[in-house]
């Protein structure tokens, strides 16, 4: 492209010498750009911060009796992972760099106990729960906290409150490490099928 255009601009100047000079010049700043792209990365799009699906203190909880559709909300969040993969275009192309993002978190689904859950629902289309690791907390009185939740938020007991919550009587859902490639790179809107029998 800068060889047409400098050959132009010279042959205007000095006519055919001047076209010859400025089509030279353009055909070296040419390949100086060319050499310039092909060794230049390119980088896919990379997360600053992450949101998840809204969830309030006192916000209404759910209590499921039969077989019923429950939407979750989240109760527990840790830092999302960054993975960052490289890769060389062929024929000497250019670098890429993608970036993927995974996230453990917490969702409490409806008072407890329940029986349990059955199919699980992201974004309004069936999870395809391949690749996916979560622990179910049916919502007893005496259950524990989550060993996940308890290594980042640390033990609570009677000589130091604050650490991680049981969540009793709250049946709930962890999801460790889920990725989030498959939903824009985000917490997907989650309902769970629970059944419970009074």
């Amino acid at each position: 492209m800068a060889q047409l255009v400098l050959g132009s601009v010279g042959g205007l100047v000095g006519g055919g010498i001047g076209r010859a000079v400025g089509s030279a010049l353009g055909g070296i700043v040419d390949r100086g750009l060319v050499a310039g792209l092909q060794s230049a990365r390119q980088k896919g799009p990379r997360l600053e911060t992450l949101r998840v699906q809204s969830s309030a203190e006192g916000s209404p909880m759910a209590a499921a009796f039969g077989r019923v559709r429950v939407t979750g909300q989240i109760i527990w969040a840790s830092r999302f992972l960054e993975s960052r993969q490289q890769s060389r275009g062929s024929k000497g192309g250019p670098q890429t760099v993608a970036y993927s993002y995974a996230m453990s978190f917490a969702v409490a689904i409806c008072e407890g106990p329940i029986d349990g859950i059955g199919r699980i629902w992201a974004d309004g289309q069936l999870l395809d729960q391949t690749g996916i690791s979560f622990r179910l907390y049916r919502g007893t009185a005496d259950q524990m906290p989550d060993p996940l939740i308890e290594a980042v938020e640390g033990n609570s007991d009677e000589r130091r409150p604050g650490g991680a919550p049981a969540y009793r009587d709250t049946a709930y859902v962890v999801f460790e490490d889920m990725p989030l490639d498959r939903f824009g790179n985000r917490v997907p809107q989650l309902s769970f099928e629970v059944f419970h029998r009074p």
